[in-house]
């Protein structure tokens, strides 16, 4: 259950780190407050005891929703969060067995570029405490840059302390020529300081692309980012970019993500071992997701529990030594198969039709009998074709993509379907 009396279970701002749509099936709208820490503590136990346990993931975040939260917190905001982030750390990190070291390590951007440097080491140092950690470091370690531009100092210092991945976010604004040459530069300094990939959030409008095609192009072509998420600021890729990235040599791997065809990422996708969890993409086994900070989202096995996003009660479970857990949903057999259908058709490319007949008991055209009419519908459209045992994916692309998910997303159909009418 819940903390008592406290839910702070609304259907309020994704964090930033979650990939949107899908990254969570069912959606933060599905969280209830009948689950909370207790439920949180039995899935991690069993995550525990299975015979290969899953990777685990880590973020940190500051604040729930947009960045006036900060403002709503009088003082130093470090010194203000830092003790009960760390308190919640610690309680995390009691819960997992010492024989699974932490994997991946993703930190708010607000945290690592507004942060001072001491708060950040002594940050590290919790993370290392709390969770056993690989002698040779965490292997994916993200710092999320945001929009700024980071000076060579902070740099050198987010590497020394053990990350190894930045990611940037590019939006069109006025004085976009400026713009891009202060990231260019953060972005050469920061191959200087030893990163070894740089992923870039691509939020441009179409209209830029239009504009400034060549000049883009020509942008990207020196940067060179290893990774590019691209989603125009309607939420929906523009051809302009898709073209540009193309032409550059970047392969869509789908959602909106671009990388070099030696990305570990592609070289997973044709071995069929690339998966699609609530931080995207990834060559590893499906990870656990220990979400820390207010607001933060959990995914254990088939469990997703949600922190309190208000700072203040955040705190005050944190002291009576209790996890913020207020609300979760632990997922139904039909939702485990839903999202299940959906990682395969954004990460493999493919439904394993006999597979998930096999693994689930069923007859897929019988138990999915309105989703085939649609299937049949994307078929039409060249999207998929239906093969023996398996219905292979055509395309990559962000629309399309989300609308073959969408086919199977009853929630949402639900949601949209018109109120039903009783004769009288």
């Amino acid at each position: 259950m819940g903390l008592s009396g406290k839910t702070g279970c609304t259907a309020d701002a994704v964090p930033g780190v979650i990939e949107k749509p899908y990254g969570l099936y069912p959606t933060i709208t599905s969280f209830g407050a009948d689950y909370g820490a207790e439920d949180y503590r039995e899935w991690v136990e069993q995550s525990n005891g299975d015979p290969l346990p899953a990777p685990l993931a880590l973020y940190v975040q500051e604040f729930s929703g947009d960045a006036s939260a900060r403002l709503r917190v009088a003082g130093d905001v470090p010194a203000s969060l830092l003790p009960a982030i760390s308190r919640e750390l610690a309680l995390q990190g009691a819960l997992f067995d010492v024989d699974r070291p932490l994997q991946q390590l993703v930190l708010s951007q607000s945290m690592v570029m507004q942060w001072d440097d001491d708060s950040l080491r002594r940050l590290l140092d919790v993370v290392r405490d709390a969770f056993p950690v690989h002698h040779s470091g965490i292997g994916n370690g993200c710092a999320c840059i945001g929009v700024a531009i980071p000076v060579a100092d902070r740099l050198h210092l987010l590497h020394a302390l053990g990350f190894n991945n930045l990611r940037f976010e590019l939006v069109d604004s006025a004085g976009m020529q400026g713009v891009l040459a202060g990231l260019g530069q953060s972005i050469d300094l920061a191959r200087q300081a030893g990163f070894r990939q740089i992923m870039l959030d691509l939020r441009c409008s179409e209209a830029l692309a239009e504009t400034t095609p060549t000049a883009m192009q020509e942008w990207l072509d020196r940067a060179r980012p290893e990774r590019i998420r691209y989603v125009d600021r309607s939420g929906v890729p523009s051809q302009s970019y898709e073209l540009i990235l193309s032409e550059l040599g970047y392969r869509n791997i789908g959602m909106g993500w671009y990388t070099w065809e030696n990305d570990p990422l592609v070289r997973a996708q044709a071995a069929g071992l690339l998966h699609w969890f609530p931080l995207g993409y990834t060559d590893m086994p499906v990870p656990d997701v220990i979400g820390v900070g207010p607001g933060a989202v959990s995914s254990i096995g088939e469990f997703y529990g949600r922190n309190e996003p208000g700072w203040k009660i955040y705190q005050e479970a944190l002291n009576d030594s209790q996890l913020p857990i207020v609300c979760g949903i632990e997922l139904e057999a039909d939702d485990v198969l839903r999202r299940e259908i959906m990682a395969m058709i954004l990460a493999a490319g493919c439904i394993r039709v006999s597979a998930v007949e096999d693994k689930w008991g069923i007859r897929f055209k019988q138990f999915f009998a309105r989703e085939t009419e649609q299937l049949l519908d994307f078929e039409q459209k060249g999207w998929l074709d239906w093969q023996q045992g398996m219905i292979r994916i055509r395309v990559r692309g962000y629309r399309e993509l989300v609308s073959i998910c969408q086919a199977f997303d009853h929630r949402v159909r639900a949601q949209l379907s018109p109120p039903s009418r009783s004769c009288s």
